[in-house]
């Protein structure tokens, strides 16, 4: 399991803003991809299906419900961080400098899962990313995200409504013993401001299916980080040393009391947190204009790394999954929107 935190944590740390080079596209294309936009007339979001047009290809986040502009009252929570994108995410190692690569180009909420079977694999053997599909294992490196094409996709299908979106993910690989049948939901609540989105995986495989969720928030309520403070029911901790000079700690509150500059980034795995549900329970608010989020699960927390750069805070709480063959886990994340002089 340790290993599969380092994975995911490594991942994130990958991501940093674009810069415009050849064989890139504006960030601002990618609003051309298919995606149905929902509303229950106090939020509005866009919501991208997977699919030959999707908006994600990469090999790092679910494909199923990636979901960018979530806006209310004209706040925009997850617009891009990122300026410019590499279209081909096939190409995993030759992007061009500093450019946003194809794996993390994606706003969100949007979820990443830990790669299933990868020391029990070997090279050459197959690799389940949950989320995606089967891969080939053709690294050592277990931080590094599996090299398209995909062995097996599985299969897949997407409906909506007016406030919602709906999506199954059906895969059963035979030779790598891995299968799962995946289903999750993204629903605006009505008469709330107030978004759900809920899980439910069983494991249809022959092999236990162990791995790590985590939802890699990408909030956009203010360039640098700046006026943000994140309060959470437990006094936090950090793992490694944030600047002074940038964030301070104080007590159950996380305080941003300077922008964070172009190419500086804060990271670490925070901790603080008990062995309670009730700890995943999180509101990241812009002190200056107001408006904020609330961020709850319904699972204890397993892991919980921040990392933010001048376009983005993103905190991501992790949950732990383990199923023996025919067992099913569920799981829900609720978004609460607030606005000035709001709770």
């Amino acid at each position: 399991m340790r290993r599969v935190l380092l994975a995911l944590l490594a991942g994130a740390a990958f991501c940093a803003p674009a810069v415009a080079q050849p064989g890139t596209q504006p960030a601002s294309l990618l609003d051309q991809s298919a995606h149905v936009v929902i509303s229950n007339g106090l939020v509005s979001a866009q919501v991208f299906p997977p699919g030959e047009n999707s908006l994600y290809k990469g090999t790092r986040f679910d494909h199923a419900g990636v979901v960018m502009h979530a806006t209310y009252k004209g706040q925009d929570y997850n617009d891009y961080w990122f300026d410019r994108y590499v279209v081909d995410p096939r190409d995993t190692s030759r992007q061009p400098g500093g450019a946003q690569i194809a794996c993390c180009a994606v706003s969100g909420p949007v979820e990443e899962f830990a790669i299933v079977g990868f020391e029990e694999a070997g090279i050459g053997g197959r690799i389940f990313k949950p989320g995606i599909g089967i891969f080939k294992r053709d690294s050592d490196n277990p931080l590094q995200f599996p090299t398209l094409p995909a062995l097996n996709l599985g299969t897949r299908s997407f409906k909506s409504s007016k406030t919602g979106a709906h999506f199954v993910h059906d895969l059963n690989d035979k030779e790598a013993g891995y299968g799962y049948h995946y289903v999750k939901t993204v629903e605006l609540v009505a008469g709330k401001p107030q978004m759900i989105m809920t899980h439910a995986m069983t494991n249809t495989g022959s092999k236990p299916l162990v791995t790590m969720v985590y939802n890699h928030n990408f909030l956009t309520l203010s360039p640098g980080s700046e006026h943000l403070t994140i309060t959470a029911p437990f006094n936090w901790a950090a793992t490694q040393p944030l600047q002074p000079d940038l964030v301070k700690l104080d007590g159950k509150t996380i305080r941003y009391i300077a922008p964070i500059p172009k190419g500086v980034t804060t990271q670490s795995v925070m901790t603080g947190y008990g062995d309670s549900a009730s700890d995943y329970d999180f509101r990241v608010t812009n002190t200056r204009t107001g408006f904020g989020q609330r961020i709850r699960g319904d699972q204890p927390i397993a892991k919980i790394n921040m990392w933010s750069i001048v376009t983005n805070y993103s905190l991501e709480p992790y949950i732990a999954i383990s199923l023996k063959p025919g067992e099913t886990k569920r799981w829900t994340y609720t978004y609460d929107f607030f606005g000035p002089g709001e709770k």
